[in-house]
């Protein structure tokens, strides 16, 4: 069961709890600026970051700055967001780089994407400081995949660029990083023993597949998933989260 090996994992000398943010902390909404956290599930990420020998993390797709507006996790350092699937960090000094060949071809990604908006209705792109996100959320299921099949193929004419293909998203970027890459870098540089990871989307796989046996690994939703365990919603991930501040807390 799933609160037995948050129990478990709750009783590891030092402890890493790390979550995904939409589909996960906050439900999945129709306009992402209106996502939100669930009540209770930031109290407890900071609730746990409080306890000895116990870190907390968000990462997320989302760029730094706007990963740090929607949880109200920002400019503090109790938990550590990671946004840009790994790209930027607050645990990292400096932010992203990007050299003129990268921007010239972010660019001429962006410029491609634009052109393709007039033909899919409900199409739009995010702007990320080393990538570009098309979107296709507020389209219909019959109209969203030729959408995103016409922004899968914009990528093909860039040899240079990192397609992640997600839940209704298509992000390009000009930048290597993956939540697996980072949140494993951020694990050994706290030197944590044990790791809790809550994540819904594709890109969370590449967390899911790095997890040892004394890792949990929660999937949120359906779909095929290297995790160990699921659950159905972010009200399960809310409680599972509770769960872990006490029995950690209380150890």
């Amino acid at each position: 069961m799933l609160s037995s090996a948050l129990a478990e994992a709750a009783e590891a000398g030092s402890l890493l709890v790390a979550t995904d943010f939409d589909g996960v902390l906050a439900p999945l909404v129709l306009d992402p600026s209106t996502s939100r956290p669930l009540p209770g599930t930031v109290d407890s990420l900071r609730g746990l970051a409080a306890q000895p020998g116990t870190y907390a993390a968000v990462v997320s797709g989302r760029d730094l700055a706007s990963l740090g507006a929607l949880t109200g996790l920002a400019d503090q350092g109790e938990v550590t967001l990671i946004g840009s699937h790994g790209a930027e960090s607050t645990a990292a000094q400096g932010g992203s780089s990007m050299t003129p060949e990268q921007r010239d071809t972010l660019d001429r990604v962006t410029a491609e994407l634009e052109a393709l908006m007039p033909a899919h209705p409900g199409f739009w792109l995010e702007h990320k400081p080393t990538a570009v996100v098309a979107h296709t959320r507020r389209m219909s299921p019959d109209a969203a995949p030729a959408a995103e099949a016409a922004a899968l193929e914009v990528t093909t004419r860039h040899t240079d660029v990192h397609v992640l293909h997600g839940k209704q998203v298509v992000e390009v970027s000009v930048v290597q990083a993956d939540k697996g890459t980072a949140l494993t870098g951020l694990r050994e540089a706290l030197g944590a023993d044990a790791l809790v990871y809550f994540g819904d989307d594709v890109t969370d796989e590449h967390v899911f597949t790095r997890l040892g046996d004394g890792d949990v690994g929660v999937k949120v939703g359906d779909g095929e998933t290297a995790a160990r365990w699921r659950v159905d919603s972010p009200e399960d991930v809310a409680q599972a989260l509770t769960l872990l501040l006490e029995r950690r807390a209380h150890r």
